[in-house]
């Protein structure tokens, strides 16, 4: 499947990237802010920056705004549901 080469232009998006000043919320570093600042599509789609639930959903966590950050890709997979 590919990947988009850009993250979503939502306002929510936009808010928390400049909460966490384009940094990921897991791992603290720089996220890319589209797929051509950086040199392969395999690196985007491992550093892109996804929506992460602080608290799972699958545990219970709410499903808003105060509950959502963003993080790499291969971090959020990472953390999984913990």
């Amino acid at each position: 499947m590919s990947q988009e080469f850009a993250p979503p232009a939502t306002k929510l998006f936009q808010r928390l990237w400049q909460a966490q000043g384009g940094n990921c919320a897991l791992c603290g570093k720089p996220m890319p802010s589209t797929r051509f600042t950086v040199g392969h599509a395999t690196v985007w789609k491992k550093q892109r920056p996804t929506f992460d639930h602080i608290h799972a959903l699958a545990r219970g966590g709410p499903d808003n705004e105060t509950n959502l950050q963003l993080a790499h890709a291969v971090c959020n997979k990472r953390k999984g549901r913990g």
